[in-house]
Formats: structure tokens, sequence, C-alpha cells
């Protein structure tokens, strides 16, 4: 027969003594350890093929090492045989172990007699648990043994319940104890972390920290803790995790017991929550404009008004042809004008997109082959669904990727190539995806990137700042507002915008709107046209008055004119006594003093339910020229306008 090669596991130096002197009595050789990390060192230079191990050991225990031995692929045919000195206080746990054969520890020449049919039972190839301990004959309970058992079981319930992990250390900084947390924060089984150095399983940079400290502890006797600290984590796979290492002094060597905490979560709130704290910064920033914006918008398109008036009057009444075309040409202008502040006027709280179905890719497509294509920038639309349509604002949304193809020209000169994706995504997903703060719910998601130079990580978070610009400032080069248009009209519509810059170069701009039915619009009255009808005109400034009052008169129209909202009612309440009242009412919402044009329609509409209210202001956007319908008017008309709005308002309600 084959020599036997037995491992003998234990701490008390007699025990090894009197097994080792069995066991090469009976012709087997023979190599002992004091305890289980001892007994794993002894393993792995050579396998034995009988292993008898106590279950009560410092460091790695008994029954964790025959958990190693049962889990390891290349060890788990070992023959063990468990040596209990609390089989009677804990016969059930030792019984589960696992092991071949259990007996209990009792005088040696009964230890002696059991050790030896075990062996036999091993040379027999008799495996498996016999179900009974070996040896119970003649043994007393011990009431202090039952104690430290119940106090043991105490403390490895509350190690496992912990949430942060535990691990002790032995001197060389090998782990022998490590709780369920521990192993999750490792991502390992216990059978592969028991015995290994806490080096082997942390990052390159973290465990030169731990070897430079637990030699200072070895060569200067200073048990000062090691930290790696909540701003300093340790990275464990995707996971940030703090550690506390604490050196415990015992005898004339020491342990060390390991705190560890995942604060990934912790991390990644922090993260969303400096990303929400910079979008509320946006969104202030965005406010101010906004009432800046409102009040010029109102002002401006009044002055556009009476200019445009005159303008097309004096078209009108020109017999010269070229001052007719000068003038054609200054109403281009004046219509550029009018766009650049409607762009303006997006940053207003009152503005709300004016929607309607819009099939995406096909207005991208516009946009870039009417920007990219003349300058030699190539570019390429993907789409998950071609026909796909969502329900936006054609204008606005046009104006979100001219800005973003000025700005990849302006980025790659006349050379490069600008991608396009469009895909349906979920935002919950995309949100944790990302980290962005993604709306939840179906959304479009398209993605515009190019091959340009990129950002530097330092202004990424400014780019959608008002009047930040990486170009200079002026007229034909930036004003730092074609992003932050962007941000607010993506934010208009219910989405989210934001940008980053790979390390291999390019801009890459993601924008979400959710996907949505297409609005219904409200009706348009329509009436008969004529001409001799009677017309209120009411607004504050003399000017505006009087190019209206010029413009409807040009169609054959009486016109009152009124200057605040009191006058209107006034003059609308003397009309309508006569028998005759306006056939159409003009009534501009904002006025400087007194009551302007809301209160003034709920004014006339009680005294003549039927009246025709038109509603004027120069922010086409407001939620009353959105939805002039549910405040009493029938029709909305946005500043500046022009003689032709005029005819069209005339032939669809006269």
């Amino acid at each position: 027969m084959n020599e036997i090669y037995a491992l003998v596991v234990d701490n008390s130096p007699v025990i090894r003594r009197i097994l080792g002197y069995v066991l090469e009595a009976e012709g087997c050789t023979v190599e002992t350890a004091e305890d289980g990390l001892a007994a794993l060192d002894c393993i792995a230079r050579r396998r034995p093929d009988v292993l008898f191990t106590d279950l009560i050991m410092p460091k790695i225990d008994g029954e964790k090492l025959c958990y190693i031995i049962r889990n390891t692929p290349e060890l788990k045919d070992i023959f063990l045989v468990v040596l209990s000195g609390v089989a009677l206080e804990d016969n059930t746990a030792t019984l589960q172990i696992g092991a071949d054969v259990c007996i209990a520890k009792g005088s040696a020449a009964a230890m002696m007699v059991h050790i030896k049919a075990a062996l036999r039972r091993f040379q027999c190839n008799q495996r498996g648990a016999s179900g009974s301990i070996e040896g119970l004959e003649g043994l007393y309970p011990r009431e202090v043994t039952a104690e430290l058992l119940v106090s043991k079981k105490h403390r490895e319930i509350i190690l496992a319940r912990m949430t942060e992990g535990v691990v002790e250390l032995n001197h060389q900084g090998r782990i022998v104890m490590a709780n369920d947390a521990a192993l999750t924060l490792f991502n390992l089984p216990e059978a592969r972390v028991l015995g290994a150095s806490l080096l082997q399983l942390l990052p390159e940079t973290a465990g030169e920290r731990v070897r430079g400290w637990r030699e200072q502890i070895v060569s200067a006797a200073q048990y000062e803790p090691l930290l790696f600290t909540y701003d300093e984590p340790v990275l464990l796979g995707d996971r940030q995790v703090t550690c506390n290492l604490v050196p415990v002094p015992e005898n004339d060597t020491f342990f060390v017991i390991g705190i560890l905490q995942d604060v990934t979560g912790r991390k990644k709130l922090e993260v969303r929550q400096r990303q929400l704290e910079k979008e509320l910064q946006r969104i202030r920033k965005l406010d101010a404009m906004s009432m800046m914006a409102s009040g010029i918008a109102h002002d401006f398109n009044n002055l556009l008004t009476i200019i445009n008036g005159n303008l097309e009057m004096a078209r009108y009444v020109s017999r010269d042809e070229n001052v007719s075309q000068l003038l054609g040409e200054s109403a281009k202008a004046l219509n550029l004008t009018a766009q650049l502040i409607r762009q303006f006027t997006t940053f207003s709280d009152n503005y709300l997109p004016q929607k309607s179905q819009v099939q995406l890719r096909r207005l991208i497509e516009e946009v870039l082959a009417r920007d990219l294509a003349p300058v030699g920038i190539r570019y390429q639309i993907r789409a998950d669904e071609e026909e796909l349509a969502l329900t936006l604002d054609p204008d606005l949304v046009r104006q979100v990727f001219v800005n973003l193809a000025k700005n990849a020209v302006d980025a790659m000169g006349t050379s490069g190539r600008v991608e396009v994706c469009i895909e349906r995504v979920d935002g919950s997903d995309e949100a944790a995806r990302t980290g962005q703060p993604v709306p939840s719910g179906e959304l479009a998601r398209i993605t515009f990137q190019d091959s340009g130079p990129g950002l530097a990580p330092s202004i990424i978070d400014q780019v959608f700042d008002p009047y930040f610009s990486t170009k200079q400032k002026g007229a034909q080069k930036g004003m730092g507002l074609g992003l932050t248009i962007v941000h607010s009209i993506v934010k208009k519509h219910g989405g989210l915008v934001w940008l980053e810059s790979p390390d291999s170069g390019g801009c890459i701009v993601y924008l979400y709107f959710p996907l949505q039915e297409a609005a219904i619009t409200d009706p348009r009255l329509c009436a008969g046209k004529g001409c001799g009808k009677r017309i209120l005109v009411m607004d504050d400034e003399e000017m505006m008055r009087l190019i209206n009052r010029k413009m409807f008169e040009h169609y054959g129209c009486k016109v009152s004119v009124a200057s605040s909202g009191d006058e209107a009612v006034a003059l609308f309440r003397q009309q309508l006594a006569t028998g005759s009242p306006f056939d159409l009412t003009l009534l501009d919402l904002r006025v400087h003093n007194g009551m302007g044009g809301l209160e003034t329609a709920r004014q006339i509409v009680a005294l003549c339910p039927e009246a025709a209210l038109v509603a004027v202001s120069g922010d086409s956007g407001s939620e009353v020229m959105q939805r002039y319908s549910e405040h009493h008017f029938v029709a909305a008309l946005a500043k500046p306008f022009s003689i032709d709005a005029v005819e069209d308002l005339i032939n669809r309600l006269l």
C-alpha cells in the first residue's frame, strides 16, 4: 500500500504530539500545523491524503478550514477527520461540518483507538459522515464551554448581519476572518479569501500603502491605524470603499482588524447632487434672462411693428421702383430681426413652444444639408425609425440643430464629419446608465457627434451658461448664447441636453425629447370679408396706435383707438349702445399703466359675449397667446406684424 501523508492541525502541542506518535506508528508520514492558516500553507506545498483538525483554533479555525477544503475542487477529496473538544456541547454543529469522521477529544487511550479506526476507514475508502461522533463515552458537558460557544455564536451572528465589512489579518497581512459583507465587497467566495494576502485583493496603489504601513509596524512597533478615507477610497471593482485598518498588539506580535464600508451609493448621490446643483444654477441664470427677455421683447417688438408697418405702407404708396426695392430689402432685414428677438424670447417663462407633429429625421436632414454640405463637412444620420414623429415646435427645434451645426463648423472648419443617431430609449434606464437627470418615460434620444478637437474637461460644465464662448466675441464670432438657447429650447419641451468630450477627440451632444401625441391646436374662427367694418385698437404706445390705424384703414376699415383698457371698455360700451358694436377689437396684453388686455377682454365679454377679440403681444409664446381661445379671444397676433398679417386677419374674421 502507498505511504499515507497525514496533516495534523491543532493549536495544542500535546495533541499534535499524540496524533503524530499514533500516525507514525501506523506508517504514515506526518506534518503538523498550529492553526488553519498554517495548515493552508502546508496544503499549498503538498496535498495531504488525510487531515486531522481541531475545531476551535486561533486565526482560521477548523470549521473554516474544512469549508475551504470541501469548496476547493482540487482539495475536496481529502479525507477529513475532526477532533473536537466541544463535541458534547455542540454535537449538531460538529456533525454539519462535512467531515468523514468526527472524534470527541477525551483520554489519550480512547483517542488512539478512534484515530486508528479512522485511518482504517480511509484505507478501506469508507468516505462520508457516519452521522455520529466517536468517543463521547465517559464525557460530561461543561457549563463554561457551553457559555463560550453561545458567545461565539452571538459574535458570528453580529458579524454576519453587519453592513460594514470586517476582516482580521495576521501579522503577515493574511486574512484569517472575513464576514459576509467583506466577501461581497471583494466579490470572492470565502474559500478564496481566507488565507489570502490583503495585498492581493487591493489595487496596486492601495496595496503599496498597506505594505509600507505594515513594514513600519514591524520595524518600529508604531501601531497607528491606516485609513483610506471617504475622499480617497479604495476601488474594489466598481465599488468605492473606505477602509480603516487597526493594528492590535498581542504578546510579541500583532494582528489587524479592518473595517470596510461601501460608499459607492453615497458617491453616486453626491455626483447626482452636484449635477442638479449645476442645473439649478444654470436655471437661475436663465430665470434672470427670462425676466429681461420678457420686457425687452415687448418694447422691442412694439418698435419693430411701427417700423415694419411704416415700411409696408411706404411700399404701397411708392411709385419708384428703386425705392420699393430698398424698402423690400429693409423689410427682409426687419424680418430677420424679428426672428432674432423670437430666439431671445425663448428664455422667457411666458414663452410656450408652438407645437405640431414633426418628422425628426427630415428636419435634421434639412438643417445639415443646408449648413454642413456647402462647407465640405460630411454627415450621416441613423434612425431606428425613419418616420419617427414627435410633438415639437418645429422652428425652435430647427434652431437647436442650426446652433449645433454652427458649433460643429466652427470646431472643424472645412473638413470633418458629423454623425447623428436617433433612438427610442427609456428615461429611467438612461438616468441609471449615464448618471444624468434624464426625465422618466419613453424618450427620443438624439446623439449629435462631431470629429472636431473636442473640449477641455475644465469647461464642459460651462458650455450651457449664458455668454460663455470659446470663440472671440463679436458680430461674426460668438456671443455665447448658442448652446444656452439649445438648453432653453430642450427644457421647454420637457427634455434634457448634456454634453461630453471623449479623450479620443470630438464632442458628443445628447438630446432627449419626450415622445407624446401631437397637440391639438385651437380652432380658428372664420367669417366673411367685408369693408367699412368697425375696428377698435387698444395699445398704450401712440406710434403703435397710429400705424395700426393706418394699416386697417388701408383696407377700408373704420378705426377707433384707445390708450388703456379702461378707455377701450368705455368706447366698446358706447359703441354697443348705438346698436352697432365693433366688429373686431385688438387688445395689447401688456400695457405699462392701467388695465391690460386680458382683464379688458373679460370686461368686454361681460358686456357682449359675441365680441370678436384679438390678443396682441410681443411675447408670442406666452400662455395667453398660445391658448387664446381659453381667454375669450378668437385669434392672436404677434408683434411685430406686417400689413399682410392685417389682411389675413380681416379675411378670416370680418
